[in-house]
Formats: C-alpha cells, sequence, structure tokens
C-alpha cells in the first residue's frame, strides 16, 4: 500500500509541526505526548474528511 498525502491548511501544519515535536521529545511525561499524539491524529483525521480531497503516491 502507497503512503496518501493528505492537504491541510498551513495553520494545521504549523500545529501539526508542533504537536510532532511534543511527541519526539522524550523529556516530556508520556501522557503528555500521548495527548499530543491524540491530537495529531485528529487533525489528519480532519482533514481527510473534509471535501478536501487526497492524494495517493505509490
Amino acid at each position: 500500500m502507497g503512503k496518501t498525502t493528505v492537504k491541510v491548511t498551513p495553520e494545521e501544519m504549523q500545529q501539526l509541526k508542533k504537536l510532532a515535536e511534543i511527541v519526539k521529545n522524550t523529556h516530556l511525561p508520556m501522557s503528555e505526548r500521548r495527548i499530543a499524539k491524540t491530537q495529531y491524529e485528529s487533525i489528519i483525521n480532519y482533514a481527510k474528511n473534509c471535501n478536501r480531497g487526497f492524494i495517493s503516491s505509490v
């Protein structure tokens, strides 16, 4: 299965980058990292379900 690219707004992209940094930071508590991961996934799912479309690449 190929990668799926989801269209996000510039604001969503900024938020995703911030959340990714939190998830990667091993010095933060696991609970905070899990919350950030859930928020990251929520933004991606919201973008997928909006009628912005998506691009599938192999």
